[in-house]
């Protein structure tokens, strides 16, 4: 099997993947979570974010996996516009989430009570939007460009430096759209675990309410922050040695390119799946209940 089929069939299971799980959180939490908090309008949103990368992104990677493109013509770069505004917002989801995740663990009380404020809930995920697309608009309108990737089988940024600018923007990029989202999630976790041992150690009167609140929200941040350094780093990684002008092999970039998609499938694994509360939901599924069932009765048939 060659590099561009099993190329194409990751790229396949990436995306039915991502669709099935991305649209199940949706699903479960739009119909049958009665009592709809913050962070499940924040994962709701995510999954969303998640599909539309998923779609926007893989799709012409799955066109194109055989394919090599001449010039970057306009279909692509707004392909390109759109999945690299959807990553950055997923990212940037990423991160606010596990600061109101901090904020809930830190003071349970006062979040409980001004959680469920509208205007609350839209502003903080109106600005992951609004930040994402942001920089996704700045190459159109003059700050860098979107090129042909350094595998030419879709647009991306700038990664040859083509233009005079395109060096200061990805770097900017850099800091603001992956390492400054990382310290915010690695600096939530650190005072998430430092309250919790300080509240041990005192032996505060306990809440089972919030004592609940706390271990998921912390289990939680720390299996998003795993999550985006595992995935996201070897982009990084990638796109500072191409800064570099260091000779990059077309396949590391398109293997790196398509590892930080796995993203759009460990996101909604993180935030949904690790839920005790949602896989109790997920299982009361009917779909689910009759998979059960049948495969109940496979297991009976075979033992007779």
């Amino acid at each position: 099997m060659n590099t561009n089929k099993i190329a194409q069939n990751v790229i396949s299971a990436v995306f039915m993947t991502s669709i099935v799980l991305n649209m199940t959180a949706c699903y479960i939490i739009l119909t049958k979570v009665k009592r709809k908090e913050l962070t499940h309008l924040f994962v709701v949103s995510i999954s969303i974010t998640n599909l539309l990368e998923s779609t926007i992104g893989l799709t012409p990677q799955l066109v194109m996996a055989a394919e090599y493109l001449v010039e970057s013509t306009p279909l692509c770069i707004a392909s390109s516009f759109a999945a690299f505004g959807f990553a950055i917002t997923n990212i940037t989801h990423l991160a606010m989430l596990s600061f109101i995740r901090t904020v809930a663990i830190k003071y349970p009380r006062q979040y409980l009570k001004y959680h469920k404020m509208f205007l609350c809930r839209i502003t903080l995920i109106f600005v992951c939007y609004a930040y994402g697309f942001f920089w996704a608009t700045l190459p159109i309108i003059g700050w860098s460009k979107y090129e042909l990737d350094l595998d030419k089988k879709r647009c991306s940024l700038d990664w040859k430096l083509t233009k005079s600018n395109s060096f200061s923007f990805i770097l900017t990029i850099f800091i603001c759209c992956n390492i400054l989202p990382g310290i915010v999630i690695a600096i939530s976790l650190y005072f998430s675990t430092k309250e919790i041992r300080y509240r041990k150690a005192r032996k505060f009167p306990q809440n089972t309410k919030t004592n609940l609140l706390e271990k998921e929200y912390l289990q939680v941040c720390f299996l998003s922050a795993v999550a985006f350094f595992f995935f996201w780093i070897s982009y990084i990684i990638v796109g500072v040695l191409t800064l570099l002008k260091i000779d990059i092999p077309t396949q590391l970039a398109t293997t790196t390119a398509l590892f930080s998609k796995f993203s759009t499938v460990s996101n909604v694994l993180v935030n949904c799946y690790a839920v005790k509360s949602f896989r109790k939901q997920l299982l009361n599924v009917k779909v689910i209940q009759n998979m059960k069932a049948y495969l109940r009765v496979l297991i009976v048939c075979k033992k007779i």
